[in-house]
């Protein structure tokens, strides 16, 4: 007993001393986004940034969808047939921004605390899984470009990605460890937080083959299965609090967001239009072709086709809704694509101009918070 308790904090030291360069770039990477955050507060731009968000010094982290998710945690749900509603907003966020305004903190500040931990914490779990798929070196530069990524001030901002990164990577390095209960619990937790995490089944699905304990196997596939459970409880929950168990679809809708097979078509035909209209557009089309290519990438570098055809659902299905808008977030939650960079990043100088590019369209990114939604 004793060599245990010696042995443990030995073990703990250890570990914080070998993974202290995951911090290190995480508290770079957010001292970037926060830094211009608070700069923005000071001398502009305040462009479209609302009134509540301009009076708190990273305010800019709250606004958009910010507003809404803030909305959810302190009023609940409320669906308005035909007009822009919050049941569009999955509940896990929300909730976790009640808990911390419980201990006092304001709802923007809680949203903005619980990101910037939660992106630590991925990182962490996304080297983890990132190390056992492909070795250390490997794992240390992509850690690296996911911090810098320059759409990353999404994990910053009072939105659930952070979060749900989190749960994608530490489901998927329990489940690589056969801890399958833990597994379930991270999916389904992922998936009340946004739908993408999904799609982290197929990889599951792929890892849940390969038991051959029949108890395992059991317990695998319940993990594969646990996020579309906790989908219907939450249709649950909609049908029960609002009579309505596809209010989240209905309110899409009214976002603009509405699926169909040829969505991809015409998104694609609606382009220019879409252009006239808000040619920041054009960054989401750029992300796009980026997110394929490095997925592409992966799987030259013969990444598990499992986690790659994940990431292309979750760069490609958004385009089915008609439009390209937010796929430069929406492609945040596929890991694979950032193995993809890594792949890119191979020789020192490529390495060191990724870095660099990737800092100042970080910055540049958090600057346009103040006129386009991310």
């Amino acid at each position: 007993m004793t060599e245990l308790a010696i042995a443990s904090p030995t073990r703990l030291f250890e570990w914080v001393r070998t993974n202290a360069w995951v911090a290190g770039w995480w508290a770079a990477s957010r001292a970037l986004v926060l830094g211009t955050t608070a700069i923005m507060h000071v001398v502009g731009p305040r462009g479209l940034i609302g009134r509540d968000e301009q009076a708190h010094v990273f305010g800019a982290l709250g606004a958009w969808d910010g507003r809404w998710y803030r909305t959810v945690a302190a009023n609940g749900y409320l669906l308005e047939p035909g007009r822009q509603s919050d049941p569009a907003f999955f509940p896990l966020y929300p909730l976790l921004l009640r808990a911390l305004h419980g201990f006092g903190l304001g709802y923007l500040a809680a949203g903005v605390v619980l990101s910037q931990l939660a992106f630590l914490t991925a990182l962490v779990a996304f080297e983890v899984l990132t190390r056992e798929l492909f070795g250390p070196s490997f794992a240390r530069r992509t850690v690296v470009y996911l911090a810098l990524f320059p759409m990353g001030f999404v994990f910053s901002m009072a939105y659930p990605e952070s979060v749900v990164l989190c749960a994608i990577a530490l489901a998927a390095v329990a489940a690589l460890r056969g801890r399958w209960i833990a597994a379930a619990i991270l999916m389904a937790v992922g998936s009340l937080a946004r739908p993408e995490t999904l799609f982290v089944s197929i990889p599951l699905l792929a890892l849940a083959l390969r038991e051959r304990v029949p108890r395992q196997r059991g317990l695998a596939f319940g993990a594969v299965i646990a996020p579309f459970a906790a989908l219907g409880s939450f249709a649950l929950y909609l049908a029960l609090t609002l009579h309505d168990p596809l209010a989240w679809t209905h309110a899409e809708r009214a976002w603009g967001r509405q699926f169909t097979p040829f969505g991809l078509i015409t998104a694609i035909r609606a382009l220019p239009r879409a252009v006239e209209g808000n040619p920041w557009v054009l960054r989401d089309v750029a992300f796009f072709l980026v997110y394929l290519a490095l997925l592409w990438l992966a799987l030259r570098a013969k990444a598990p086709r499992t986690w790659v055809a994940a990431g292309a659902i979750v760069a490609i299905l958004p385009t089915f809704s008609g439009s390209f808008h937010s796929i430069g977030r929406f492609g945040l939650l596929a890991p694979a694509a950032f193995w993809g960079l890594g792949v890119l990043g191979a020789s020192r100088r490529t390495d060191t101009a990724i870095r660099a590019v990737s800092a100042v369209l970080l910055v540049g990114g958090t600057v346009s918070l103040a006129w386009v939604f991310p």
